[in-house]
Formats: C-alpha cells, structure tokens, sequence
C-alpha cells in the first residue's frame, strides 16, 4: 500500500501518463523506498526450504551463483517484470531457464520465481532486491488485461502443436485431452507476448533461439555466452530426491527420451516431434482448436509426415 501510495505521488509529480510511461515507475521507486526508508517495506524473503518448501512454492530460489551476486554484478537502474507464460509442455520451462541463464552468464542481477497467480502486491513484493523480477505462470485470469500491460516489459511465450502437447500429457499421466481452457489462456497470453518462440525450433536449433532471445531482452551476449547457457540447458536435470527442483522448475521425466534424441537436429520435422498415435484424437484436435492448429501452421502436418 505504501508503495502504491508513493507511485501515485510520484507519477503525478512527474507528469507520467501513459502505461509505457509508468512501465519501470514502480521498480525503480520500490529501491528508493528500501533504499531512504520511506514507509516500512518488508524485503521478501528467500525461502528456507524444509515442510513449508512445496511444488507450488512461489518464494524465491538462487543457485550456488546467483546467491554470490555482489556489488560487482550489473544491478539495473530501472528493475522490469519479464513473465514467461508459455503453456504447459510446450517448452515454457526451457524458456524461463533461458531467461534465467542468460542474466546470469553475463551478471545481470535477475530473481526468478513461480507464481501461479499474478497479484499487484505480489509483483510490487518482488522488485525488493533491485533486480529484474522473472516469473514463470500457466493459467490466464481476466484482470491480466489491465494487470499485465502496467508491470510486464517483456512477456515471453512458446507454442508448440497440440498432437505434442497431448501425448506428453499422457506420458505424463495428466490427462487424456486436453481442455480447452488450456488453449484459452495461450491465446490470451499471445495477445500481449513481446516474444511467441515455437517449441520445434528450440529443439532443432536452441542455440539460436537463445540469440533471438537475448536481442529480445536487450542482453549484450557473445557467441560464447550463447553456447554456455545452450549446454547448461541440455544437461539441465531435475530433483535427484524427487518433485519439482525449485530452481530449476523442472520435474521428473520433464523432458522424453524422444525429445532428447531430436536436440539440435536440423532434419527434425514437425510432425515426428510431435507424433501422436491417435488418430481420432489428432482429429479432434483440428476440429476443437483450428485458430490455434492453421494459426501456427500445424494443421498441415499430417500423419503421413512421420
């Protein structure tokens, strides 16, 4: 509340108007809250771990480096909010790892976190450090319009075909179809997306995916860079102890033996990235999403492709 209160004063004071205008306002005002103790605003802290650690723990998690980020780390002037909302098992952990790795193979300050529900006080919450807020988040809600616009600067997203996306579902032991809110919030999420990067080609060719990505976010990367954080993301693994791995997000069998085999394979087409041996259900998929499938070029892809 405090911080709402000062970032009304200072927009008027500044004679800020627009949403672009006021993107960054809040950020940068949340430093200087912390920074001259105006009002009592509590840091957010880390979490410890232990019972009160679950699979939908939304405090903050720091790797062995990120936890020795000093004075001699880049710290930004201007904190921003990046939202990486990729659906489930299109490669939206991938994504949120990219984002992760590239700010930190080139020290630039940046907590990430998973929060399934976005709130204004949660994302004012975050900006406490002065670095950039990551947030990896799923679902939709329609107060997202107005929400998201005032505080993302970049929302990230991936898409990747139905027919992939249901047997990984199944391999999963999730469900058998996919529901149709599950499309509903992508395309909601795509109205806002800065970035929509396509699940096949980070398979293919994730080395320059990754380069499309730093350009996006504005991060000064070298050839080097790039190949550093596109092998730490191959050899990414899960919790050896089992659930989630709170850094990484990533779960058990995360990622199939399929997958892995195609990884950085030109010759990797579509349709075997994303085999589905149903063709009733390959079938509905055209018929209950044909905005999402002929949107993104997938309803071409027949089983005959294989």
């Amino acid at each position: 509340r405090t911080l709402r209160s000062l970032a009304r004063c200072t927009f008027a004071f500044q004679g800020l108007q627009s949403s672009e205008e006021m993107q960054g306002a809040v950020p940068l005002l949340a430093i200087v809250a912390l920074s001259y103790g105006c009002g009592r605003v509590a840091a957010f802290a880390d979490c410890v771990g232990g019972r009160a650690c679950h699979g939908e723990c939304e405090l903050r998690h720091l790797d062995s480096i990120e936890r020795t980020r000093n004075e001699s780390w880049n710290w930004p002037l201007r904190p921003h909010i990046i939202i990486v909302a990729g659906p489930e098992r299109s490669g939206s952990t991938w994504l949120y790892n990219a984002v992760r790795l590239l700010h930190r193979q080139v020290r630039v300050a940046c907590d990430s976190y998973w929060i399934h529900t976005l709130s204004e006080d949660k994302l004012i919450e975050r900006l406490h450090s002065g670095a950039h807020v990551l947030i990896k988040t799923h679902e939709w809600e329609a107060f997202y319009s107005d929400l998201v616009p005032r505080f993302a600067k970049h929302v990230v997203i991936t898409h990747r075909d139905l027919r992939g996306i249901t047997a990984s579902y199944r391999r999963v032991g999730w469900a058998h179809s996919l529901p149709k809110k599950y499309v509903d919030d992508h395309m909601q999420w795509r109205e806002h997306a800065s970035l929509d990067i396509r699940y096949e080609n980070v398979v293919r060719d994730g080395m320059s995916q990754l380069a499309e990505l730093a350009a996006h976010l504005g991060l000064s990367v070298s050839a080097q860079d790039i190949a550093a954080v596109h092998h730490e993301l191959r050899d990414m693994k899960g919790n050896p102890r089992g659930g989630v791995d709170q850094v990484t997000k990533i779960w058990p069998r995360h990622v199939s033996i399929s997958t892995k085999k195609y990884m950085d394979r030109a010759d990797a087409q579509d349709a075997g990235l994303n085999h589905l041996d149903d063709a009733a259900e390959e079938q509905s998929l055209l018929r209950r999403f044909p905005e999402y499938m002929q949107g993104y070029g997938y309803a071409d892809h027949s089983r005959g492709d294989l």
